[in-house]
């Protein structure tokens, strides 16, 4: 459930930054060009769904469907406890925690390698982690690494408003230990993208199986080239995203931004560009103040992460909170 009520949103206004702040540490980041009345419109019907299925838990039976076919044992829900590893992570590089996301462990109906994922419904605005049984009592089962896997739907749950795929697994694999996993993360971007890699594998076997048992003959080097084209192309295009971001990222921490990740995290592929050919500090504040002037979702950037401390923010709501 999420940590506050719904006047708390009902009162919200586009003026109190330090209210935008706090929702921005629990994951609600602000989509480019989302005005604030549709910002707090979503954010109201999200906590009006997330009551009613903690009511459909609480009054239903021991298995519950959950969305369309999907059936999960209510006694079998991940702990907060859980969730907050993976927060922790989220935090540590991009400075947002979600902890009021449901999720479930599953045993039931899962594939032999599956170690878990996240469903959303876009219409409803509710996403739910679903991961192996096998995490209920240990942090790590085959290739899978408990933290991680949260960590990196964590991710694509904060990011989905951003609505840009070019750096979307990038930002979400770069919470793995592995670096192999973090270079090559972000090579399927699209859903085109697998199907495409392995078109031109099946056709260059299938050319080489009818070579060798029928009387044609024909060079082979044509379809090795179609095979490895799409590869190469992937291994490209994530070698120019990496590029861009890592030189976003240098420049505004030589531009003493600490948060340099944080901040490239809620920006798309063409601010990210934009942000890499700045010149200085001075020209990256101009570029912020004028993106601020107009778009809420860089006003809060500003307010955040520019201006003052995020850190420093959250801790200082909180105690008022506490106070109160």
């Amino acid at each position: 459930m999420l940590p506050f009520d719904r006047a708390y949103l009902e009162e919200l206004t586009e003026d109190n930054l330090i209210n935008l702040a706090y929702l921005d540490s629990l994951g609600f980041l602000l989509g480019p060009d989302e005005k604030f009345e549709d910002f707090r419109q979503r954010l109201l019907k999200l906590f009006d769904v997330l009551k009613d299925f903690e009511l459909k838990l609480e009054q239903g039976a021991d298995e519950v469907e959950i969305f369309d076919g999907i059936i999960v044992c209510k006694d079998k829900r991940i702990p907060i406890e859980i969730i907050e590893e993976a927060g922790k992570l989220t935090e540590h590089y991009y400075r947002f925690s979600i902890n009021w996301a449901p999720g479930f462990f599953m045993s039931k109906d899962v594939g032999l390698l599956w170690g878990g994922c996240a469903l959303s419904d876009t219409e409803q605005l509710l996403t739910v982690f679903l991961i192996r049984a096998n995490f209920m009592n240990k942090s790590k089962w085959f290739i899978y690494d408990r933290r991680e896997l949260l960590a990196h739907e964590l991710c694509h749950t904060a990011r989905h408003v951003i609505n840009d795929n070019m750096l979307e697994e990038f930002f979400a694999y770069q919470t793995a230990p592995s670096k192999l996993r973090r270079y090559m993360g972000n090579c399927f971007i699209y859903k085109h993208d697998a199907i495409l890699f392995l078109l031109p594998t099946i056709i260059l076997l299938v050319a080489q199986m009818i070579k060798t048992f029928s009387t044609y003959d024909y060079p082979s080097w044509p379809f090795w080239i179609f095979a490895l084209s799409y590869p190469a192309f992937l291994l490209i295009r994530n070698n120019i995203g990496r590029v861009v971001f890592f030189r976003a990222c240098s420049k505004l921490i030589a531009f003493g931004f600490a948060d340099a990740s944080a901040i490239l995290f809620r920006c798309n592929w063409h601010n990210v560009k934009e942000i890499s050919l700045l010149a200085s500090p001075e020209a990256f504040r101009r570029f912020v103040q004028k993106k601020a002037s107009s778009e809420l979702n860089w006003k809060l950037i500003q307010h955040r992460f520019v201006i003052h401390s995020g850190e420093a923010e959250t801790e200082e709501l909180e105690g008022e909170n506490d106070a109160a």
